[in-house]
């Protein structure tokens, strides 16, 4: 691909991101919550495999189908695992649960990259392009075993419980 068209096929992935978020509304309202939540990581699932597939079948085409989607899934993704995460996490727990979870997401990040680096250098980027659809395979049939995506609605919010004031003796 010419430098134009990397930028063009790279932009499908922000045109994934703003469609979603564009739609989710639209799309939550339509689909039961656990599909919503079981879409993310199919995209991000598919957007893997038809990466993948460049390696044998070259296609800017094939190539931005991949980058919407990685771009898209995690956007109904992340909409729809934060409202199921502040509707069943009390409200004084809230903020340690979602530090926890931003540390693990964007510590992993590096780590991720420097596996990739390291496959990538050793085995080429065939090799890593093909670990990296092994791990979204992975991580969608956890997704998929999970009963949230069997969810037909959002849940209730939990209550908070009552905590009454000391008695003064």
């Amino acid at each position: 691909l010419s430098a134009s068209q990397i930028g063009i096929t790279m932009g499908a992935y922000g045109a994934g991101m703003v469609a979603v978020a564009l739609s989710a509304g639209w799309i939550m309202r339509r689909l039961p919550f656990g599909v919503v939540i079981a879409i993310g990581p199919l995209a991000g699932m598919c957007a893997a495999l038809a990466m993948v597939a460049t390696i044998w079948l070259p296609s800017m085409a094939l190539a931005m189908v991949s980058f919407f989607l990685i771009g898209a899934g995690p956007i109904l993704w992340t909409i729809g695992t934060t409202t199921l995460r502040q509707l069943v996490t009390p409200q004084r727990l809230l903020g340690r649960v979602s530090a926890i979870l931003t540390v693990a997401t964007f510590g992993a990040r590096p780590l991720g990259a420097g596996l990739g680096a390291l496959i990538g250098g050793s085995f080429g980027l065939p090799a890593c392009l093909a670990l990296a659809a092994v791990g979204f395979v992975i991580q969608a049939a956890i997704i998929l075993a999970s009963p949230a995506v069997r969810l037909k609605a959002q849940p209730d919010p939990v209550a908070e419980p009552v905590v009454e004031p000391a008695a003064a003796e």
